[in-house]
């Protein structure tokens, strides 16, 4: 876990990284990552995330890549790595790991709909959220 003082927010930061096959790298789940799984997927509708229920090691593989992807580029580096690269090198330990990360970037343990006890279908986010 790394601190960094964000001067335009005045307080600090905390970036969130992983170490991947000896190498060190940011994880950043913000929008632009989030739009990149959207488009890797083909979904131009957010109401259709996760629609069918499942989460596949596909689609854990693509989010995974577009938090990192995004968190390097804030690093001001080039992820070099394709996603099958990706896939060749990661450890289910690395998976754990950025779940964890995942989870506290967004906002796991908040209930979205502001209701104790509603059942509502989570969409692939909220899913992965509850199971990090």
């Amino acid at each position: 876990m790394f601190i960094i003082i964000n001067t335009f927010f005045e307080r600090k930061m905390e970036i969130s990284g992983l170490s991947i096959g000896g190498k060190k790298v940011r994880v950043e789940m913000n929008w632009n990552a989030m739009m990149t799984f959207c488009e890797e997927k083909g979904i131009d509708d957010l109401s259709k995330l996760g629609e069918d229920g499942n989460v596949t090691p596909r689609d854990l593989l693509t989010i995974m890549y577009s938090a990192i992807k995004e968190g390097e580029r804030m690093e001001g580096r080039k992820f070099e790595l394709t996603k099958e690269g990706l896939s060749e090198i990661v450890r289910p330990s690395d998976i754990t790991s950025f779940l964890k990360i995942y989870k506290e970037q967004c906002g796991g343990g908040d209930d979205v709909t502001g209701k104790v006890g509603v059942s509502k279908k989570k969409n692939v986010f909220q899913r992965l959220i509850s199971r990090g």
